[in-house]
């Protein structure tokens, strides 16, 4: 079987993100406590990591960002136990296992999803859970989501995944979204452009040696969900919360408040699009 970090270079940082989650699951005290996270650790996650090791910052902000969204998907199923949970780009994520309700529909790279379901299988989640397989760039993700167009609200994920897509790509996705999901809420991550070019550059020049481009246009990251008739609902820091949380690696929270480039630079949103009423 062709891996996931031979097949698609971005798909190799799934590992990376994996590694990290596996690794906070084993502390005393886990921030995302990704208990599924080790089944899937191979060697390819153990060479990815082993390469991006001296990234130790972003690499332990991860189960940070992951808690977050849980956190975020968690309230809105309790609220709807019954919503639909789209993850797009997908990776090693154990959510349908974890979380308590949601119809789930995992999107990913064929080999990837092969794997993933070789290790996890769909029909021991829990929670109802499909996964769907696309070759980004290949296929047309509209098509990939058409059977499961709905006019009631469904929720999004986009963890890790908008940072490899450039601005065209970006609004191509949310143009997608908003047609096949008219009525529904995104969860994602985005960077700035300061935030990058002042505390991730090293980031930036090692996911380009493994053949991943990350960056970030400007400061103003949301500024293209407003322009698409989305509304911000939450902005979650992810460099304060991880001090919040004392996660490992993480600066005290009197840095991250004095310093507005690293504690607005990189956040979890939520962005909600009210559909056509």
């Amino acid at each position: 079987m062709t891996t996931p970090s031979t097949a698609n270079p971005v798909s190799a940082t799934a590992y990376w993100t994996l590694a990290s989650r596996a690794e906070d699951a084993s502390r005393e005290r886990p921030i995302a406590d990704d208990r599924f996270a080790q089944r899937f650790v191979n060697d390819d996650a153990r060479a990815v990591a082993k390469r991006l090791a001296s990234l130790k910052k972003p690499y332990s902000s991860f189960p940070v960002r992951h808690r977050i969204i849980d956190d975020l998907l968690a309230a809105e199923l309790s609220v709807d136990p019954e919503l639909r949970v789209v993850l797009i780009g997908s990776g090693f994520d154990s959510r349908p296992f974890r979380l308590a309700g949601g119809r789930w529909l995992e999107v990913d790279e064929p080999d990837l999803l092969a794997y993933k379901e070789s290790r996890l299988p769909s029909s021991g989640s829990p929670q109802e859970l499909e996964r769907v397989p696309i070759r980004f760039g290949e296929e047309s993700l509209e098509s990939v989501l058409a059977p499961y167009a709905t006019l009631a609200r469904v929720a999004v994920v986009l963890e890790g995944v908008l940072g490899y897509l450039s601005d065209d790509e970006r609004r191509r996705l949310l143009s997608t979204l908003i047609r096949v999901f008219p009525n529904h809420v995104v969860f994602c991550d985005l960077v700035t452009r300061t935030f990058l070019k002042r505390h991730a550059r090293n980031v930036v020049r090692l996911l380009r040696e493994l053949g991943a481009e990350f960056s970030a246009s400007d400061d103003t990251p949301d500024a293209l969900f407003h322009e698409l008739g989305y509304e911000t609902r939450e902005q979650i820091s992810v460099v304060l919360r991880g001090a919040a949380l004392r996660a490992p690696g993480a600066p005290p929270r009197w840095v991250v408040r004095r310093l507005r480039s690293l504690r607005s630079g990189y956040c979890v949103w939520a962005f909600e699009h009210p559909g056509t009423g």
